[in-house]
């Protein structure tokens, strides 16, 4: 199996690629249709949530760049 890629789009949503699913906080799995490729809502104004609709042009700003977390604090 391929990895799953998650890009953080500047301005705009995060676009999953690869071979994935996804469910609700309850644990039912959306309905795909078939798709290797989507893209998630970041600015919570999409009409279609959890995935996007353009609604955030011009409204949602963020420029994306890749930074290295912190080491996990052991438990």
């Amino acid at each position: 199996m391929s990895k799953t890629k998650l890009t953080i789009n500047s301005n705009g949503s995060v676009r999953v690629e690869g071979d994935f699913e996804i469910v609700d906080s309850q644990g039912n799995v959306y309905g795909l249709q078939g798709r290797e490729v989507l893209g998630i809502c970041r600015c919570g104004q999409s009409a279609n949530k959890p995935f996007c609709d353009g609604a955030h042009r011009n409204h949602f700003e963020h420029d994306a760049k890749a930074f290295d977390l912190p080491p996990m604090k052991s438990r």
